[in-house]
């Protein structure tokens, strides 16, 4: 049995658009709903008798299966289970066998039940999930890495006239910037250091029509975008009350300097289904898609963007990727509902467990607002961390001018604040030009997250090093080898950050060694979207070679006739000024592309921009510290030293061309989160 749907005339044009590239379509993967046997949820449910549902595109694509696991020592082995499409190599011979041909149609859950707000783009409607226009507002542009800047730049000057101390105003300003206190900025409120996560919750508010019924609901979401940095004030999303009904997120994107972007929320969903006792319950992961691909293009402006989404009972979480420099510029927020462990702790009470003295069951603890649960919460931050060594200089800079002015010293936190201080970079090695030295070292480790921070060597046996701390994740560059894309100013990165380029074809093998500087432990989960199971493109042909034209006319005047817009270095085929991803480091890609100007803000965007690809849906899936269980990674060790674990995949499928691999912590995951390409 199949769900019947009306070819389209785009489906053609994409199959089209594949055979003019060389591309049978015999080397993609096409899919039907049908209702048929289902090994993984016959297994999973433990039902004696055969589950069937329904599978396919748009439903459920197969489930990849749960992956083997074997420890030893202190290293987690991994197989992934073998894939369901056939090896090909999908660089080679794009798009790959598990390329899904596009349905311009909602997705459907396990009992074929349409999920509504889950077809991102239609040709007709680039912007399908768009519930309204997007509106502007000037902002102050100045972010954390300007302010900081400045700050370290004045604490230099005064080193370099010999002054002994600087203004202690100065000084307190970027300590309220590492703690997230009200400051004079348009990112007030937005902490360097990640320990609010106990209390940074959104909760959807319900919305009732005249008669009272719930027909939706909205939640508001502050999120910064600026140099490597995604930030948000929100960790997590609570959908307690738009379980059965489709709901709203209104985005306030606030673009920075250096910080234009364009903004993809990828939002995550679980399946559902009826389980054979004939209760409904949450599922394995569904699908994960771009819900739009918008230029937010001119630093210094608040862009709100109200999104539209799925029922609140499918909903999973959404990354905010940022597309031009990833890594490492990508922000999660997580269902607040999900649990995890032992103890079936919530995702909160995780972050309670880590931040708060009373544990995951501390329900007054508020490091946001009480004292005395900031001071304990900023202690359980690694002293490691690029922001925490910055915020012990600057206390430090403060304690010395005045050993009686600090109130900290009153907070339950004082005492395990000074003890781990000294393992760390907290204290000043005797004058101020040393001090000085010190905060540049760090915050020039705090603004690039793809090499790691001092303190922290790569092991020369790992395909990479990573290293959590701050609940952020930073990469080691070493073992990522390749020839580069080829096209555009990438082509000379022959070794390129971020990218894996040596997978191509199953079997391959990835071993990466996790280090962990907080004082809590952390976990290591690896995750495909669309590889093993399958993914399709939307919004646009991105790769060069399908372009569809060039770009509308510049008119006569526009900036974008001017350097480096008419750059022919920054074009292909001669018109198309197509950009791709990043490759390590700030420097690349942050030009507009020039657009429908007689609506600048809600225009559509010209084929490429940003990068080579969006993500279309994709069927996602743990390849490990999930279905086979966590893979706890230690906390640093009284003296100092990181703890430490090693994770040894063998991956038995192909990558998709979108993304090779997704790393992060699922117990702290917010800026915790590190790709590969």
């Amino acid at each position: 049995m199949k769900h019947k749907r009306p070819f389209v005339k785009a489906r053609l044009a994409a199959a089209l658009a594949l055979f003019a590239g060389g591309v049978s379509l015999g080397s993609s993967a096409w899919a039907e709903c049908e209702f048929r046997f289902d090994p993984f949820l016959t297994k999973a449910t433990g039902s004696p008798n055969p589950v069937f549902k329904w599978l396919g595109h748009p439903c459920a694509q197969p489930e990849a299966g749960v992956s083997e696991r074997m420890e030893a020592g202190n290293t987690t082995i991994i197989k992934t289970p073998e894939g369901q499409h056939p090896a090909v190599d999908p660089f080679a011979n794009p798009p790959g066998s598990n390329f899904l041909m596009t349905v311009y149609e909602n997705l459907r859950d396990y009992e074929n039940r349409e999920m509504p707000n889950t077809m991102p783009s239609t040709p007709g409607n680039p912007y399908n999930l768009h519930d309204g226009p997007v509106l502007t507002e000037s902002i102050d542009k100045r972010s954390p890495d300007d302010d900081l800047d400045m700050i370290i730049d004045k604490i230099e000057a005064a080193a370099r006239k010999g002054h002994g101390r600087v203004n202690r105003k100065l000084v307190k300003f970027g300590i309220d910037i590492l703690e997230g206190n009200p400051i004079d900025r348009a990112y007030s409120g937005l902490p360097m250091l990640h320990y609010q996560g106990p209390v940074n919750v959104t909760p959807v508010i319900p919305e009732y029509d005249s008669d009272g019924n719930l027909v939706g609901g909205n939640a508001d979401i502050n999120i910064y975008y600026w140099g490597q940095h995604i930030e948000a004030d929100a960790m997590f999303i609570d959908p307690s009350a738009v379980q059965e009904v489709p709901w709203d997120i209104t985005y306030k994107v606030h673009i920075l300097n250096n910080g234009m972007e364009d903004f993809s929320p990828m939002i995550s969903y679980v399946n559902r289904f009826i389980n054979p006792k004939g209760i409904e319950v949450t599922g394995p992961p569904h699908a994960s898609m771009d819900e739009t691909f918008f230029p937010m293009l001119d630093e210094g402006t608040k862009y709100t963007i109200k999104l539209k989404q799925s029922k609140g009972k499918y909903f999973n979480l959404i990354y905010h990727w940022g597309w031009r420099i990833h890594p490492p510029r990508v922000q999660a927020i997580e269902n607040a509902l999900k649990t995890a462990g032992p103890d079936g702790w919530n995702y909160v009470q995780w972050e309670r467990s880590a931040f708060c003295e009373g544990g995951a069951n501390d329900v007054d603890c508020d490091p946001e607002n009480n004292p005395d649960d900031k001071a304990y919460a900023i202690a359980q931050i690694g002293d490691l961390s690029p922001a925490k060594r910055m915020y012990n200089l600057f206390k430090s800079m403060l304690n010395d001018d005045d050993d009686n002015s600090s109130d900290d010293k009153h907070r339950k936190g004082w005492k395990k604040w000074k003890k781990w201080k000294k393992h760390g970079h907290g204290k000043p090695q005797g004058d101020l030009a040393t001090t000085a030295k010190q905060l540049r070292a760090a915050y020039n480790d705090w603004r690039d997250r793809t090499k790691l921070p001092a303190g922290v060597e790569p092991d020369p046996d790992a395909t990479i090093t990573m290293f959590l701390v701050n609940n952020t994740f930073y990469g080691s560059r070493q073992g990522l080898q390749g020839e580069g894309s080829g096209m555009g100013p990438a082509s000379f990165k022959g070794v390129a950050n971020g990218s894996v380029h040596d997978w191509n074809l199953r079997p391959y093998n990835f071993k990466v060694t996790v280090y962990n500087g907080d004082h809590f432990q952390h976990f290591y989960r690896n995750v495909d979207f669309g590889g093993s199971r399958g993914w399709e493109n939307q919004f646009q042909f991105t790769d060069p070679t399908t372009l569809q034209g060039p770009q509308p006319l510049i008119p006569p005047g526009h900036p974008a006739e001017e350097d480096p817009f008419n750059n022919p270095s920054n074009t292909i085929a001669g018109h198309d000024n197509v950009f791709p991803i990043n490759r390590g480091g700030t420097e690349e890609f942050l030009q507009p592309s020039p657009r429908n100007l007689d609506d600048p803000v809600n225009g559509l965007p010209q084929l490429g921009s940003g990068c080579f690809f969006t993500f279309g849906r994709n069927y996602l899936w743990p390849n490990a510290g999930a279905l086979s269980g966590l893979i706890p990674v230690p906390p640093v060790a009284d003296d100092g030293t990181p703890g430490m674990h090693k994770v040894d995949i063998t991956y038995n499928y192909e990558p998709s061309r979108r993304l090779r691999l997704y790393q992060f912590d699922p117990l702290h995951h917010g800026v915790a989160i590190y790709s590969l390409h």
